[in-house]
């Protein structure tokens, strides 16, 4: 089951999952599955800084 990605960190679990995608009402978050499903690892734990802004 994947995860719906919240704004507290915490996510949930997609209230509406199928083998194409999942939905979120709550969050207004959709995904649609494309290749293998990524990882944890696959993920980086913060964003780089915009070096732009210097």
């Amino acid at each position: 089951m994947t995860r719906c990605p919240s704004r507290d960190g915490g996510g949930h679990p997609f209230p509406y999952e199928t083998e194409s995608g999942a939905y979120c009402e709550e969050h207004e978050v959709t995904l649609l599955y494309y290749g293998d499903p990524i990882t944890d690892d696959d993920l980086t734990p913060t964003a780089a800084p915009d070096e732009s802004e210097e």
